[in-house]
């Protein structure tokens, strides 16, 4: 089930959908709008989709990468996160360099999704010993 939020940061209301139960995933494009397959999907992950700031319910100016990055930076620390893998999707693959200058794991994501989030379920395995 998709829930919607908002989160107040630097003058902005930044609007998000919340997807799944279990470990935090970002996913970043324009909107949430643009990962119209979660819809169909049970993850075993936390799916964040953000509205990017000057793009879609979010709003106001459009950013460079670098003043994005912030807010994302912010987002995850407000909720709480740790330090999330974030997926990354059109407009949202400029943020790469600086979401990995701030220590998040950023990789692009324009194809299967679901191939993608099994990915990153095999790597949490291997990092914490289990077996693929």
């Amino acid at each position: 089930m998709r829930r919607r939020g908002f989160l107040h940061l630097y003058g902005l209301n930044l609007v998000f959908d919340r997807v799944g139960q279990g470990p935090p995933v970002l996913l970043l494009a324009e909107e949430a709008s643009r990962w119209p397959e979660v819809e169909g999907l049970d993850p075993p992950f936390t799916l964040y989709l953000l509205d990017l700031p000057g793009f879609g319910r979010t709003g106001g100016p459009i950013m460079t990468p670098e003043e994005v990055a912030q807010y994302v930076a912010a987002f995850v620390v407000m909720l709480n996160l740790g330090a999330p893998p974030v997926l990354l999707r059109g407009v949202g693959l400029a943020l790469k360099e600086p979401l990995e200058a701030l220590g998040l794991l950023a990789l692009p994501a324009e194809g299967d999704l679901s191939e993608v989030l099994s990915n990153l379920l095999r790597r949490d395995n291997l990092e914490s010993g289990g077996e693929v």
